[in-house]
């Protein structure tokens, strides 16, 4: 049996593509991404949190976390979900990421021992918004905001890290269709597979 952890979405992006905030965007057979993200994911975690900007919370069940600071910057919202989790680890996804896969999930987490940070690499690159942290990642992430720098792999470089690779990925999502983010409004026809 695996730990408990705590389910972070991401719901502080400005949306500039989108042009409207992106964690309420309708589903066509009713709710929002954002709810669908909770119904789907949530009964694996030990709690819920949405970290964004003047959020209201989409259900009873879960707690919104206000980014610590000002910088828009997907950083900013790790730093402060995984602060605020009651857990020592956090998944952290994207609002804008509703297709994941549940079994992906359960197999970041379950490779997630012993590390900093658990990430997918995905056609060469790190997938830090489909990942799972520890606590002992905040200091070197706290450190890296510091500095002015909001990438987030930027704080990798002082964190012990596993990497998933895709191969391994595929075993559990074949079309890695876990990593489709929602960008801009050609996209939002996709909603109707939820």
């Amino acid at each position: 049996m695996r730990e408990n952890a705590t389910l972070i979405i991401l719901a502080g992006g400005e949306s500039k593509r989108m042009g409207r905030p992106k964690h309420v965007l309708p589903k066509p057979r009713g709710g929002t991404i954002i709810e669908h993200l909770i119904a789907r994911l949530s009964p694996m975690f030990t709690e819920t949190l949405v970290v964004g900007r003047n959020l209201t919370p989409p259900s009873h069940n879960v707690r919104v976390v206000k980014d610590l600071c000002h910088a828009h910057s997907p950083l900013v919202g790790i730093y402060s979900g995984i602060l605020a989790a009651k857990t020592e680890l956090s998944f952290v996804i994207a609002c804008d990421m509703p297709f994941v896969r549940s079994p992906l999930v359960e197999h970041i987490l379950s490779r997630s021992c012993n590390v900093d940070v658990c990430v997918p690499i995905v056609n060469g690159y790190y997938e830090p918004l489909c990942a799972a942290y520890r606590r002992t990642a905040i200091p070197a992430i706290a450190a890296t905001i510091a500095r002015s720098v909001f990438k987030v792999t930027a704080a990798y470089e002082d964190l012990q890290l596993r990497t998933i690779p895709e191969e391994d990925i595929r075993l559990f999502d074949e079309d890695l269709v876990s990593f489709t983010n929602l960008n801009v409004p050609q996209q939002l026809d996709l909603l109707a597979q939820l």
